[in-house]
């Protein structure tokens, strides 16, 4: 496969702007020695990282407000999903971005292709205007940064009248009730598997204290995904 670098394009004063183009069949390859500056958005990949197939990846300055909870004015969109991403990832930003978000408060939040806002406690460097976050085999369509206080929520999705989940809060255990039910996988928020069953509880007494994503399929492959808080 060919390995093309189509551009970088970064427009002053524009709302929406396109910074980064893969054309179908071609692919940009980071090896770990290197990184890749998107217009203020490092990735430095601890493995070689391959981004590939008709990829766009842009920059707004409008803020993702979820259930009153804003995010700062710079927000990165992937047209399609960036997966599999093991490595630091730096997001930079201006002080007139922030909407009063205090410096101290930044965390990094990026987005699942299924919808799913989740936030990382990033390292902030307030001198540089910076926050950088480890991640390991991270998947998201956006990222940028809010308030730890008020960070964008958790929402539940793609869920149905088939499929119930209790106690929640819970200490110990979680009971699916479904009539068909597949596979249920258990996520922290980082987007690590932790827990995987196709039984109807699942035993998370061992797991620490914080919230967590439950994915539930059916036979008929429907997806409902449920925000856990474990206790």
């Amino acid at each position: 496969m060919k390995k093309y670098l189509l551009g970088l394009l970064c427009l002053p004063g524009m709302m929406f702007s396109q910074i980064l183009t893969v054309s179908n069949g071609a692919s940009i390859s980071i090896e770990n020695t290197a990184s890749l500056n998107l217009s203020g958005l490092t990735l430095a990949p601890s493995d070689t990282y391959v981004i590939s197939d008709a990829n766009a990846i842009s920059v707004t300055d409008i803020p993702v407000v979820v259930e009153g909870n804003t995010s700062v004015d710079r927000v990165y969109d992937a047209s399609t999903a960036l997966s599999g991403f093991t490595g630091t990832i730096t997001f930079a930003y201006d002080d007139d971005e922030l909407n009063d978000i205090p410096e101290a408060d930044l965390v990094l939040e990026t987005l699942r292709a299924e919808g799913v806002w989740t936030n990382h406690p990033a390292i902030a460097d307030e001198t540089n205007n910076t926050l950088s976050y480890a991640f390991t085999d991270l998947e998201f369509t956006k990222i940028t940064a809010s308030s730890a206080n008020a960070s964008l929520t958790i929402v539940e999705i793609a869920t149905n009248d088939f499929v119930k989940v209790y106690p929640n809060p819970t200490t110990d255990k979680l009971i699916i009730v479904s009539k068909n039910l597949q596979k249920s996988t258990l996520y922290n928020v980082s987007g690590q598997k932790v827990l995987e069953s196709d039984r109807n509880e699942l035993n998370v007494s061992e797991l620490p204290t914080g919230v967590y994503l439950l994915h539930t399929t059916n036979k008929q492959n429907q997806l409902s995904t449920f925000k856990i808080i474990k206790k």
